[in-house]
Parts: C-alpha cells; structure tokens; sequence
C-alpha cells in the first residue's frame, strides 16, 4: 500500500480543506482508495448513520464506516484518489468538520475538548447553585405573601446569572445543534439547544411582562445535568481510548542511523528506510523493525508480544520496533519503515476492529434509524395535540414537544454496543490479545466446538531433540535446510545444529516439509512420506526425516511437553459445555499420547492442511461454529475455514493474517481469557439493550402527557446514556487467575 505525501499541513486540521485531502490517500490494489478522518460533533449513533448513509449512497464508496468513541471515519472507494475532495465536502455539508486522521494527535484534540468541558460544567454548576437559591426565595416568599417588586428583583437577579451562563457554558450544545441545522439536519443537541433557548425566552417574557413564573432555575440545572452527562461520557470513552493511545506513545519518535563514514546521526524515525543501519543505545525503544547485524543484549518484549521474559539477542536475530532495549548497544539493519513495522499494522488493526460492527451493533443501527423520525413524529403529534386539544398554550406545548424529544434520544441504543467493543477490544489488547476485527467478538462468544493444533498449540513448540542420526551429511543437510524454517521442529534441529550451508531454490511444501539443492545436489527435509519413507516407528516422538541424492532417509525424534496451562484451558471449555477436537498433521502415536493427557477424545493426525480446512468447513456446513486455535503455516486454511480463529504471535505471517485473535506466545490461556471476555461482553450488551427499550417504553408516555419537565427528561436521557456506558465498562477482561 502506498500513501501520498507529498503535502505539509500546519495549525489546526479541523480547519482543513477538502481540496487537501486526496494527499493523505492511501492506494492499495486494484485501484482502491483508503482514507480515514478524523470528524468532529459526532456525538450519537444519529450523527453516525447520517454520515455512513450519506457517503454509502455514493456508488464509487465500497466502505464507510464511523467510529463513535475514536471520531474516527474509515472511507473506501474504487477510483481517482482525487475523489476524496468529494467525501470531504460531503462530511462537511453535514455540518461536521473533518481533519486527517492521527492517532498520536488523539490525545491533544481530547484535552482540549475535556478541558472545555470542565470549563463549562463549572460554569454552568456556580449559575445553577446560586439561582437554585435565589428560585427558592422566590417560592418561599410567594407562601409568605412576599411583595412582587420583592420577587420581580430576585427574578432579574436570577436573570443577570442565569442569561450569560447558559450562552458560556451552553456552547458545546449550540455549537453543536447550529452546525447540524446548517446543514439541513438533526442531532441529539438540537433539542437540547431548543429547551434550553425555550426555557430562556419564555423566562425572559414572563419576566418583563411581571409573569409569576420564570424558568431559570430550571434552565440552569439542566445544563449542569447535560453537561455532568456529556463530561462523564467523554472520560468514559477516553478510558476507551487508552490501549491505542499506548500503542502510539510506545513509537520511538527517533533513530540515530550510522551513516557511511562511521558517523552517526539522529533522524526522525519515521526518515529510516529498509537497508539503513540504525544504533540502539541502552534504555531506547526499537524505532524500526530489523535484523541485528552486531551486539548482543536483551530485550523487553512485554508491550509488543505479550511475552513477559526478557529475551537474549544476538546477531542475526529480528527485532521488532516498540521492543526496549536492555544494558548494551545493538545495531540493527532496517527491514521495513515505521508506517510498515509491525507495531504500526497492530495499530492499524486495532483501530479497524473498533470500525467494524458485529449483529448487535448492526441491529442497534438500524434501530436508530428507524427510531429517530418515528420519535419526531410523536414529538409533533404531542405539539399539536396538547395546543390544538389539550388547551394549552403554545409555548407550554412546545415543551412538552422538547421533553419527548429530549426524553427519547437513541443515545442509549447507539452506545449499548459500540461502547461495550471497544473497552473488550482496548481491554484484550493491554493483556496482549490482538483482536484483528470488529465482530470477532460475537463470533468467539457463540462457539460449540474448539479445534487445537497440537504442536507448538497444545505443545510448547518448543521439541528436545531425543534421537539422531550418526551420519555428518544427514547432519549437514539437516542443519541447512531446517535454517529456511520456522516451523517448532525445525527450530529444535537449528538450535542443536546450528545454521548450516546456504540452500538453493528452496520450496516449502505446507504440510509436508522442505526442499532446496545444498552444494548443488537435491535435499529434502520433512515428514517420512515425503522423503520417501514407507513405514515408520510406532512411539510417540514427533520426527523429521532427511534425505538427499546421496543420503538415504534418516530420522530425527522430538519430545515437545504439553504446555503447562493446556489442562486448564481444556477443563475450562470442557466446563463450558464446549466440544474438543484436535486435527494435527502429525504421527498418530504423538498425537494419541497428547490427547490421551489433555482427556480429549476426537482427535485426528496426519492430516495435511486441506483436510483440516474440509473437516472445519464440514462442521460449519451442519450448522456448526468452530473456533480453530492454531500455529504453522499449515494451519492458515484452517484458521480461514473455521467460525472464529486463533493463533500465537510467534506464528507464522500467513497464520497471523488468517486469524482473528492473536495471542501472546507462551500462553494458551489467554484462548480462556478472549472466549469468557467475549461472553461477558455478549450478556453486557444484552443487558443495555434491554435497559435501553424499558427506558424509552417506560418514559415516552410520561413525557406525551406532560408529567415531566425537560429537567427531569435530561436528567433521565443523560442517566440512562451514563448508565449504559458504565455499564460497559465491566466487559473488559477478568483478571487472568480468574481464567477459570
């Protein structure tokens, strides 16, 4: 994927013309065009659909999605990058405004935003204070037969405090409500800034027409409760926020690059291009991925992998960017850039998994849609039938009208799922669980079936070679074919053999083994069929077979434990009413005797990838939904083939790719920790929905016949969005001793 750069943009984004935008177009094949924005005064799941129906009706948009708690709009298209011009000015005629997307710059934008929310509440709660006190003068004077020159001066008093309050602290709401009528739309603050400019004037009438009853206590209070809401809303989402905000921060900013004279110099780390030889001091972060070329030291691994052991590098070994560096110096060749290192795709990949939507969040939107124009409707039949019928006067109707408006906003429905996913998703990402999309979630919490991989799944990946042949050139072969590998037992032969002789013209076969030319003659490295082997012992050791035009078959053997937290795992789904399986592509001795100590009774070996693909796919065919757990090359159709997938972060990339979750290398456990984290967000969403349609049930009807002011339907709108966004907080992840 490419991306256009070759545009500097300064001061505020939100500023940014559309015209500017086709420079932050990302190109990927076949002609398709990515761009993600960041939109402001997207506050409800209203403005959300709005933003995603408008830009769907374009027929070049293949993609359009919005993300609530980031701000952020995905967009993708078929076409001339220079169509994003036109999206630009469709989000913006809307009434938004956009800017580039950035998720180091998040943070600033929030501050900003969190601080003139406080700025607003504190203002709004000293005016509601003090007019609540001057209001309760006037009430108690009126039962003591206080003189109305008396309570005309408390009302002007109330007046000078009340007025100039709620135009301070009532901007976010009118900022907010005037945008979107600008743009010939609604949103959640259009009736909020229409009670409170009502509640205002009508004060302000009865005030200079000596009325005796003003409403600035009322009006007051409810921008204090709106903005207690509002404010309490943003640093629930904030929290949300946190796991894509570390992922950023964790990006060393820059690199010292050893320049070809022996100098070297500090560059930003995003000016590091593949082949550069970059210096890393003691106590830094890793800036790039690479290759180490000199220096041997030891690396904290914990906020990339999960993996909490320090690790001892050497020459020769890949580093990944985020990794801190331990006492020594280390010099690495650079293999990727910043935007392309794999710190940066697991950003990428967690902030899509937050744009993506499962059944829940779907079916909430199209709720919303359908519920907002309904709630319009009944807001205008309760207008004109408490003036037209009820008798009441016309500004009285129309807060009654505000009320239903108030009462009835979808912001419970919008944020019933949407807040749940994200603090999951944020939630698994800090106990090294990368979820790679949106309705993953949905999918894992509704399995029958777990399918493992035994090894390095069920294993440690880690075999002890236990028997060898005696022949160097067995030996020689071995020890260079299996360098070209990463699969767990041709790592075991690596570490006991060492590196090798360089292979030539080396092809993996999936599921079966290597074969290359070494010293110009042909050599295979793999299971007993594949090089030529008929029959083969009846132990349970896992074995590699060497072969060559001048070296006849010869066995290796490996003993790879069971992981130490596989019996938990297992018991836990077993518990759980779960079906277990394994499909492994090894020797039926090995795989017995490890599903013999797991008590696991279908199991099935020797089975090359398609196979595993087709038994999966047969499953789901009847109605199934497996979840596969695996790691190899050899698992990839697998993990593409099941309902739901996993696998380790020390797999392979075509295994990562496949699967939905990745999780940390030395723990299965953490297989435990997504399915009950999973659940658990499943049952949370249930509960806010069902909250969300017993509210509106409940509290339309007293809003139509007028029971309730608009401060009390503020208080129960922001009530219930607080609600169901606290509500979600308690979907993220048990703490891991509670795994069972």
């Amino acid at each position: 994927m490419t991306q256009r750069s070759d545009i500097a943009v300064d001061a505020s984004p939100l500023v940014l013309p559309p015209a500017l935008l086709s420079a932050f177009v990302a190109s990927a094949p076949g002609r398709t065009q990515q761009l993600e924005l960041l939109v402001e005064g997207v506050h409800c799941a209203n403005c959300i659909r709005k933003i995603e129906t408008r830009l769907s009706s374009d027929p070049a948009i293949t993609r359009a999605r919005v993300n609530l708690t980031l701000r952020r709009l995905s967009v993708e298209w078929v076409g001339n990058p220079d169509h994003a011009e036109v999206i630009g000015e469709t989000v913006r005629s809307l009434g938004y405004a956009i800017a580039p997307y950035d998720a180091g710059s998040i943070g600033t934008s929030q501050d900003r935003t969190g601080r003139e929310l406080l700025r607003c509440l504190a203002i709004a709660g000293f005016a509601s204070s003090n007019v609540m006190m001057l209001a309760w003068a006037v009430w108690a004077g009126q039962a003591q037969d206080m003189p109305a020159s008396t309570q005309a001066f408390f009302n002007w008093l109330s007046a000078l405090v009340a007025v100039p309050a709620l135009a301070i602290a009532g901007r976010p709401f009118f900022r907010s409500a005037f945008g979107a009528l600008r743009a010939g739309r609604t949103n959640i603050d259009v009736p909020i800034a229409a009670a409170l400019i009502l509640a205002t004037a009508i004060s302000m009438m009865e005030l200079i027409r000596h009325g005796a009853h003003v409403y600035f206590d009322s009006a007051t209070m409810l921008l204090f409760v709106l903005l207690v809401g509002r404010y309490l809303d943003f640093r629930v989402r904030a929290r949300s926020r946190e796991a894509i905000e570390r992922l950023a921060m964790m990006r060393a900013e820059h690199a010292t690059v050893l320049l070809g004279d022996g100098r070297t110099e500090i560059v930003p780390a995003s000016a590091v291009e593949p082949g550069m030889q970059v210096v890393v001091a003691p106590g830094e972060t890793v800036p790039v991925d690479g290759r180490v070329t000199s220096g041997q030291t030891i690396l904290d691994r914990s906020a990339v992998t999960g993996e909490t052991l320090p690790e001892l590098i050497n020459p020769g070994d890949e580093v990944l960017a985020g990794y801190l560096n331990g006492p020594d110096i280390l010099h690495l060749r650079a293999e990727k850039t910043v935007a392309q290192s794999h710190l940066s795709e697991i950003l990428r990949l967690v902030e899509q998994a937050q744009l993506q939507k499962g059944r829940a969040a779907t079916l909430a939107d199209r709720v919303v849609g359908i519920w907002t124009p309904l709630v319009h409707a009944i807001a205008l039949m309760t207008l004109l039938g408490w003036w037209l019928v009820g008798g009441a006067d016309l500004p009285t109707a129309l807060l009654y009208a505000v009320t239903v408006l108030i009462i009835a906003c979808p912001c419970a429905i919008g944020l019933a799922v949407p807040a749940v996913q994200v603090n999951a998703i944020g939630g698994l990402l800090r106990r090294g669980v990368l979820v790679r999309s949106g309705d993953a979630l949905d999918r894992l919490a509704a399995i029958d079936r777990v399918v493992f991989d035994k090894t390095g799944t069920l294993t440690e990946g880690r075999a002890e070679l236990v028997e060898m042949p005696s022949d160097p050139q067995a030996l020689r072969l071995a020890a260079a074919l299996a360098g070209t590998s990463r699969h767990p037992l041709t790592r075991a032969l690596t570490r006991k053999l060492g590196m090798g002789v360089a292979v030539e013209g080396v092809a993996e076969t999936s599921g079966a083994g290597i074969s290359g030319f070494v010293d110009g003659r042909a050599a295979r490295l793999g299971s007993a069929e594949f090089c030529g082997v008929v029959a083969t012992g009846n132990d349970a050791a896992s074995e590699v077979w060497v072969s060559g035009e001048t070296v006849p078959p010869q066995r290796f053997a490996f003993v790879d434990r069971t992981r130490s937290d596989a019996p938990e795992a297992v018991g836990y789904f077993r518990r759980a009413g779960v079906e277990l399986s394994i499909l492994s592509g090894d020797r039926r001795p090995a795989v017995e005797s490890c599903a013999a100590s797991l008590g696991i009774a279908d199991h099935r070996a020797g089975l090359k990838p398609a196979e595993k693909a087709a038994l999966l796919s047969g499953w789901r065919a009847e109605g199934g939904r497996p979840l596969m757990v695996g790691d190899g090359l050899n698992d990839a159709p697998a993990l593409a083939a099941a309902h739901v997938s996993a696998s380790f972060g020390h797999g392979v990339p075509a295994t990562q790719v496949a699967a939905d979750f990745v999780l940390p290398a030395e723990a299965l456990s953490s297989v435990v920790l997504a399915h009950r984290t999973a659940v658990k967000a499943a049952g949370i969403v249930r509960q806010n929905l069902g909250f969300a349609a017993v509210y509106n049930l409940a509290l339309i009807p007293v809003a139509v016949l007028g029971l309730a002011s608009p401060l009390i339907a503020a208080a129960a709108m922001s009530a219930s969005s607080i609600l169901v966004t606290l509500n979600a907080l308690r979907g993220r992840p048990p703490r891991i001793g509670a795994a069972s």
